[in-house]
This record gives C-alpha cells, structure tokens and sequence, in this order.
C-alpha cells in the first residue's frame, strides 16, 4: 500500500477500470520489458509475510512437476538478470547469493533440494505460474501464488488453462478460444500485460487461504455498516488491482507468467473524476453473476451510492 496524506491522496498507480468493459475481457498489451518486475513501498514487511506464508503451509500455494525444473531454472536465470539491470539500487550479486538491500537479506541461488521457482518465491513479490507444451497441449506445469485470488491456480498445476477457469463464470464460454490463441502467439522478446481488479474490504495484499470464502464473509461483515452510511465506503473498502504479465521463455519455450498485486482504499480516487465515472460504470453493469464472484453484489448500492455523491 501506497503512504498517503489525509489531504492529497495519492491515485493508485494502475487503473484498469478506465478501460475495462462490462464483459469479461482479455485485455492484454505490449509489456515495456524494462518494467516486467515491481519493487513497492512495501518491499521488505511484504516478502516477510509471503516467506512466512510458503513455509507455514506451503501446500495450497506452492505446487510444481517434475519436467518443470529446466523451465524453472531459465525463469530464475532471466529473473536475476533482469533485478541486477533494473532495480540495482536495490538487488545485488555477492558470492552466488542475490543481496537484497532494502530488506537485509542475502538469498541462496542455487541450493541442493531447492526448487528454482521455490527459491525465487523468497525474495520476489511477484507469484510466477509456468505453462508449457506436454503431450501437444498447454498445461500449468509449475506455481507460486501466494497472492491466492483465486485459490484455484496452484490446484491446475498439471492441467490445462480451461480447468482453472472452471468456475469463473462465462470465461471459458465467452472467451476460452481466444485465451488459448492469444497464449499460444505470445513471441519471444514480445511480452505482454493485463489487469484485474475488484472492490473488497481486505486491505492486505495476500488474501486469505480460501480467498473466496474469506472475501464474501469479509464483505457479510461490512454489509450493515455500508447500507447504513454508504458515506464510509472510501475508508472501509480497498480497490485491489491484478497485473499480470505474460513471456515467453527463449530456451524451454514455457511461457511465465506473473501475478502483483495492489491494494489501495478506495478513498485514493475520491477527487479522481475519471475513475469515479469509469468505475460507476462498470458496476453499474456489471452482471448479477460476476458481481457475486467478486462478493460485490450485496455492496453494489452502497457502492454507487458513494461513487455519484463525489461526482456530484
């Protein structure tokens, strides 16, 4: 989360509401690779909460194939390189060991019985999933997503896309051709992005285990207090934003792809016309059925409630 004063806030520094639509889309873009890896605010508090979280109960975060590990190793390769030409003011090499000046630590490249993605997992805020060619199809072969919006994406390693799209709802009717095209044409050199986000009242950037569950009994919670002052929404709501990003390793072919996200209150676009309009928008359309997936349909009236009376 972004420091903020009380009087000036700070926007959030993606906001893909201005462009998204009421349908599910796939909205992906050419990635500037300069910008594929993030360092937030948060650096050092955040990767000691993900570490703590992975050796807790690694399980429902952390699962990998055994054919993954030459595509593994290649991500680590790739990721180190670009973290030493990018973000050198704060990654360093000394002795094998990637040196994190922020937080203080020294991190193991290449350690007997670690896993590559397992290692990169410590000192990375971005989850990685790798997919790759198995048998002719595009399957989830390895995932770190301590980040758990979905909950379902470390359960897919060893399956295909489809199947962890299974309970998002129209996805695969509306959009699983395409997904699979826009997959399979992502080039070497030529990556790309794109962006969720939703309205919760979770502000941590790690969600809970059972991300679903946690985040409907999160809004059940608030429901009373935001039907009786939709005025509070800004303080007691949190807009959470997913970047994504999607490239195509040179040497395995397996494609990378990474989750970051942002939590910032929904009070950061108060004074922001452009979001406020855009946002109204969009869950003023957005179907019955997408707005239960999200757990946003019982604060959908509050909600817009808050939107037009700081757009008044």
């Amino acid at each position: 989360m972004n420091d903020r004063l009380a009087d000036t806030p700070l926007l959030p520094l993606h906001r893909p509401y201005l462009s998204s639509g009421a349908l599910f889309q796939i909205g992906t873009r050419p990635m500037d690779p300069a910008h594929w890896l993030a360092i937030g605010p948060d650096h050092a508090p955040f990767l000691r909460e993900k570490r703590a979280r992975l050796k807790a109960n690694p399980l429902p975060f952390y699962r990998t194939t055994p054919g993954s590990l030459p595509a593994q190793s290649e991500l680590r390769e790739r990721i180190v390189a670009h973290l030493l030409a990018r973000h050198a003011d704060v990654f360093s090499l000394a002795e094998g060991r990637l040196v994190d000046r922020v937080e203080g630590t020294a991190h193991a490249l290449d350690s007997p019985g670690v896993e590559p993605l397992a290692a990169i997992s410590q000192f990375l805020e971005e989850d990685f999933i790798l997919l790759q060619q198995v048998d002719g199809q595009e399957l989830i072969t390895a995932a770190s997503n301590a980040y758990s919006s979905s909950g379902r994406i470390v359960s897919s390693v060893g399956r295909s896309i489809p199947w962890a799209h299974k309970f998002v709802p129209t996805l695969n009717d509306q959009l699983g051709p395409r997904i699979d095209r826009v997959l399979g044409n992502i080039k070497v050199d030529a990556p790309v992005e794109r962006f969720n986000w939703l309205l919760t009242p979770i502000a941590s950037r790690l969600f809970p285990e059972d991300p679903h569950a946690a985040n409907a009994a999160a809004v059940d919670s608030i429901n009373a207090r935001l039907a009786e002052d939709p005025g509070r929404a800004g303080e007691i709501l949190w807009i959470r934003v997913e970047r994504q990003t999607l490239l195509r390793l040179p040497e395995s072919g397996a494609l990378a792809f990474s989750i970051y996200t942002y939590s910032d209150p929904l009070s950061s676009i108060a004074r922001d016309r452009e979001s406020l309009a855009a946002m109204h928008r969009l869950i003023d359309n957005y179907s019955e059925e997408r707005m239960n997936y999200a757990a946003m349909a019982p604060i959908r009236g509050p909600v817009l409630k808050w939107l037009e009376a700081h757009l008044a």
